[in-house]
């Protein structure tokens, strides 16, 4: 059973291995229908409806109960994968680990892993830069600890992914009036220095004891030519990284430093910023599978579901396969209200919404990922599909 809020990555590479798979997803999109021999998700679709999301309850609790149902209609489930959507809540892990085991990291690593405090004071442990970080309950406290970790600040909610949730405040009256929308039912938010440079990320495998890293990348953050309409909301991906051996190498090492003392196992991601003077700062850790699994397979013909697969049995890769050519990933969001038209004959266009679909500003429509034998190509052709996406959306009006 693959669950996830966008699961269609991981249950085509465990289709691909030959698995009979259940996926639990939150979109519904078209082509993830192919792949999953049974699929419940949370979004039902519907042709000239407006696509509604529902506020009454967290999307990691729909999707547990998602999968627990899927677990009772359904036997005899080997093993669960995890994709984003879980990242927050070591409880739903837990029970759904004694649904059916959870291929990955334990409960409790994840505790840690998302606790800004706790990572960070690991990390500097062993020298590893990260952000300013404190948690604050009130409002005005927000503010005390913003003039004193010094504005820009950013806003970072106690749970979540994707970036969308996150607010940059620049001064007092911004970090008072953002502190009600990110804190949300938890009431607390984490206040983080802002770090200007270079969006990046590695992934990695670990058995436990060893890691190796299997990609260094470039992440799309808050790109509004893409529709984004937050500064963090995440937007894809380019791999590999460009940047000098140097950098590559101090991202590879501490990826597989800190992995180690986390006891990491599977497949695993680190997020970092490449600051000024080549400063390097960790700024999170996501403890499952990423984003940026196909654009892998792409450049290193590596299936990081049988990879995660093995490390999870101790098994890590003696050698990576060097990168060849340039995997672009671009996640493109309505841009206004709009009704998506058929976009399912395009090339290197995934993750569908059904045509006729009703989607709000700032919503994803798609993903276009191309894969060339150069950067500067594959980031051209992404362009061109993308520009290709938002004329036929054009041409569609809504009533």
């Amino acid at each position: 059973m693959v669950i996830g809020f966008n699961a269609r990555p991981i249950v085509r590479l465990a289709k691909q291995l030959g698995f009979k798979v259940i996926a639990i997803d939150y979109w519904g999109d078209m082509d993830i229908v192919p792949y999953a021999d049974v699929l419940l998700t949370v979004l039902r679709p519907t042709p000239y409806v407006r696509r509604e999301h529902p506020s009454h309850r967290p999307l990691s609790e729909l999707l547990y109960e998602l999968g627990e149902k899927a677990f009772y209609q359904n036997d005899g489930i080997d093993f669960i994968l995890l994709g984003s959507g879980l990242d927050d809540r070591p409880d739903l892990w837990s029970r759904l680990n004694r649904l059916a085991p959870i291929l990955g990291c334990s409960p409790e690593t994840l505790e840690t892993v998302r606790d800004p405090e706790r990572l960070f004071s690991m990390a500097e442990k062993i020298e590893v830069s990260c952000p300013k970080t404190e948690r604050v309950k009130e409002a005005e406290e927000c503010v005390e600890v913003a003039k004193k970790v010094g504005f820009p600040v950013v806003l970072k909610p106690l749970s979540g992914s994707g970036g969308f949730r996150l607010r940059l405040a620049r001064n007092p009256s911004e970090a008072k009036k953002y502190f009600k929308t990110v804190s949300g039912r938890h009431g607390e938010v984490f206040v983080q220095g802002h770090i200007e440079g270079v969006d990046a990320s590695s992934s990695v495998l670990g058995n436990g004891e060893d890691c190796v890293v299997v990609s260094v990348n470039e992440q799309l953050i808050g790109i509004k030519r893409l529709g984004a309409n937050t500064p963090f909301g995440y937007c894809g991906n380019i791999v590999p990284l460009k940047a000098n051996e140097k950098m590559v190498n101090r991202i590879k090492d501490v990826s597989c430093a800190l992995g180690r003392k986390l006891g990491l196992v599977g497949s695993n991601g680190f997020d970092f910023v490449l600051g000024k003077d080549e400063a390097l700062y960790l700024m999170e850790v996501n403890p499952r599978f990423q984003a940026t699994l196909e654009c892998i397979q792409y450049i290193t013909g590596l299936n990081l579901v049988s990879e995660h697969i093995r490390a999870c049995h101790g098994e890590l890769p003696e050698e990576i396969p060097k990168p060849k050519g340039c995997a672009v990933k671009m996640i493109v969001y309505a841009k206004h209200l709009s009704k998506i038209p058929d976009l399912s004959r395009l090339n290197n266009v995934f993750d569908i919404t059904p045509s006729s679909t009703i989607v709000d500003k700032g919503e994803p429509i798609c993903t276009v990922q191309v894969y060339e034998n150069t950067r500067e190509k594959a980031i051209r052709e992404a362009w061109n599909r993308v520009q290709t996406v938002y004329r036929l959306i054009s041409k569609e009006s809504v009533a």
